[in-house]
């Protein structure tokens, strides 16, 4: 055998190698991607859970979110606690919205996100207390965000009425 031949043996050689390497790293690349995805859906729920947990258990917390989303009149105890309440549950809404601008958020996923978030702005007391200043806690990007579903919820209440 030639050294011509031996090299264009050598060189086939390294190219399935080469081509074996980056089928193995696509591979690899697709199941990292599925496991983050798991990985943050676990985290999503988690956050959600945590948050529900204790109203499951709580009826008074219950009472006191279902008064406080309906604009009902509050003490002032009950109007901190139920602006805490809010305050959680939003950083929750804002942590998916990164997800969402990011495109790291399925659709199913924001699906049961959009829906979960509708639950509390369909409520007039959230949206009050949104507007009454609890925005300002939040980044520009949620802040729009926050404000254009609320506007959809107001607009489909305008053409309900």
């Amino acid at each position: 055998m030639s050294w011509e031949a031996a090299a264009a043996i050598a060189e086939t050689i390294a190219a399935l190698g080469v081509v074996v390497s980056l089928i193995y790293l696509a591979n690899q690349a697709r199941n990292e991607a599925r496991a983050t995805t798991v990985a943050n859906k676990l985290a999503s729920t988690k956050l959600l859970t945590d948050f529900i947990d204790p109203l499951i258990a709580s009826p008074e917390l219950m009472d006191l979110l279902m008064r406080g989303r309906t604009g009902a009149t509050l003490t002032e105890v009950e109007r901190h606690r139920f602006s805490n309440m809010c305050l959680k549950a939003f950083w929750f809404f804002s942590a998916i919205q990164v997800q969402l601008r990011m495109k790291t958020l399925s659709d199913e996923d924001w699906t049961e996100a959009q829906a979960v978030l509708r639950f509390w702005l369909d409520g007039p007391g959230v949206r009050a207390w949104w507007k009454n200043g609890a925005r300002m806690r939040f980044g520009s990007a949620f802040v729009a965000f926050i404000d254009g579903e609320i506007e959809k919820v107001e607009a489909t209440e305008s053409a309900a009425t």
